[in-house]
């Protein structure tokens, strides 16, 4: 969506045409010219994450998917039902 921010400003077109063209509504993309403004130096921020432990053993070596499911790591969950859940 930012991407999409940078050409419509680079277009010369309005901001109606331009999500006219791109199948968006006009309120969507002025949706996505606030985020691209509040967007900390303008531009997506990725984070670092580093492990302070090992991945046990045992979860390398099971043969049971729900064994490891119940011991997930780390679990993010996003606004809109998102969840990530990672191991090991």
């Amino acid at each position: 969506m930012f991407a999409r921010v940078d050409e419509w400003k680079k277009s010369g077109k309005t901001m109606r045409e331009f999500a006219s063209g791109v199948g968006v509504s006009k309120s969507c993309f002025q949706y996505w010219i606030r985020k691209r403004r509040d967007m900390p130096g303008g531009f997506p921020q990725f984070v670092e994450l580093i492990p302070i432990g090992k991945v046990s053993e045992d979860i390398r070596q099971t043969s049971k998917p729900n064994e490891i499911a119940a011991q997930a790591h780390l679990v993010f969950t996003f606004p809109g039902g998102l969840c990530v859940k990672v191991y090991g």
